[in-house]
């Protein structure tokens, strides 16, 4: 049973860590492409899939855990070409609340 789980888990973290590297190319698009809202709609969908990941993760393990491997994953963030300014960031959450609030008005 151990074995099983900690199979799971690997599966899981490796998941997330394409995950995370993925989602920063959508973001580093939303600013390049501020109008597309393929991008942004594939940012939500992604971003789910991720919280849903850190969930199965944390089944798994703890939040301790979990707090920790986050923090792993911040720091490869931070190394690659796809880290975002300070002000791209600010741009990039404007545009997803924009974009939330126009989906949520849609639906």
């Amino acid at each position: 049973m151990f074995g099983l789980f900690s199979s799971r888990q690997k599966k899981i973290e490796q998941k997330l860590f394409s995950l995370a590297n993925e989602i920063a190319g959508i973001q580093k698009n939303i600013i390049l492409y501020p109008k597309e809202n393929t991008y942004k709609d594939l940012h939500i969908d992604k971003t789910k899939e991720l919280n849903n990941l850190y969930n199965d993760l944390e089944k798994i393990k703890n939040k301790d855990y979990v707090k920790n491997f986050i923090g792993q994953l911040t720091i490869k963030y931070k190394a690659s070409e796809n880290v975002l300014s300070k002000e791209e960031q600010k741009l990039l959450d404007k545009l997803l609340i924009e974009h939330k609030v126009k989906v949520k008005i849609k639906i």
